[in-house]
């Protein structure tokens, strides 16, 4: 994966990231990413010449056991569950010096919070990427796994399209997500902007993952987060209040999906849409906005 950032002024160096030459066959050629713990950079297979992501853990986080297992994660999730919309974790391992690192399959284009800010995303666009964010959290799901961190840059958009026309799109970013049978309820983990009341409480299910994707509808709808404040003010909007309708912000919102995202965003989990119907319904919605047909949201163009 990659993000269209600025680069660090020394190329592989600074922010706590170790001068990197080779990991495991892969030649390390340019900085790409940072992010709150490691660093994103452009690979290269020694042998094959295929272009990779490799993600380099901050050596200053390498001796927190929590945060290297969330690391380690990530390939175990994605080992478990192959889909055209989830992101590619295909190596980790640790450096020379004992960093861990992912070698994650390279996408060229950008975050969707990055595409959002620049401006009001149309409504059948909206459509057509959630419908394969839904299509790519229902295969999580029936993977056994919650993602847990729906939101707008955890969705990388492709600068390639489907044989829709439309954008191709990648769920990215494992980094908390729980296994549906080992889910405890001692661990609270997520974005609060997009935390349903039982991801609160510390316990998630596949309907926290539909909240989330409500919130984010909401947010690409109406161009803001349903709710805002602080932390404790954010955490009693989402576990009690009821979030203006998005007709109330963008007045040519369609009422059907302006009644799919208050659906999804339900304080009653088992009020929400499952996740298979918000694909269905989403890909309705398109149809009806422009006539596409959704099998065609899936394939490469």
């Amino acid at each position: 994966m990659t993000r269209r950032r600025s680069k660090p002024t020394t190329p592989l160096v600074g922010n706590g990231i170790a001068p990197i030459e080779n990991l495991g066959g892969y030649n390390v050629l340019a900085p790409l990413a940072r992010g709150g713990t490691a660093g994103v950079y452009l690979g290269e297979h020694a042998a094959s010449g295929e272009r990779v992501a490799v993600k380099v853990l901050d050596p200053f986080h390498a001796g927190h056991a929590d945060i290297v297992d969330r690391m380690f994660a990530e390939r175990t999730v994605s080992m478990s569950v192959k889909h055209p919309n989830l992101l590619d974790v295909m190596h980790a391992d640790r450096n020379a010096i004992g960093l861990p690192y992912l070698v994650m399959e390279y996408l060229d284009g950008e975050n969707l919070g990055d595409l959002a800010e620049r401006g009001p995303v149309q409504l059948d666009a909206i459509c057509a990427i959630a419908t394969q964010i839904a299509c790519a959290l229902k295969a999580l799901h029936a993977a056994g796994y919650i993602h847990c961190d729906v939101k707008a840059d955890n969705v990388f958009i492709l600068y390639q399209t489907t044989l829709g026309g439309w954008p191709r799109v990648k769920v990215i970013d494992y980094g908390v997500a729980r296994k549906i049978s080992d889910v405890a309820g001692d661990t609270i983990a997520g974005t609060p902007a997009y935390m349903s009341p039982e991801q609160w409480r510390g316990m998630p299910t596949v309907q926290s993952d539909v909240y989330a994707l409500g919130c984010l509808l909401y947010e690409l709808v109406t161009g803001g987060h349903p709710f805002h404040g602080t932390l404790p003010q954010m955490m009693m909007g989402h576990c009690e209040a009821l979030a203006p309708r998005p007709s109330t912000l963008r007045s040519d919102v369609p009422a059907d999906l302006e009644r799919l995202i208050m659906r999804a965003m339900a304080k009653d989990p088992s009020m929400r849409p499952s996740m298979i119907d918000m694909e269905v319904e989403l890909a309705v919605c398109l149809r009806s906005l422009n006539g596409v047909v959704e099998e065609n949201l899936y394939a490469a163009g």
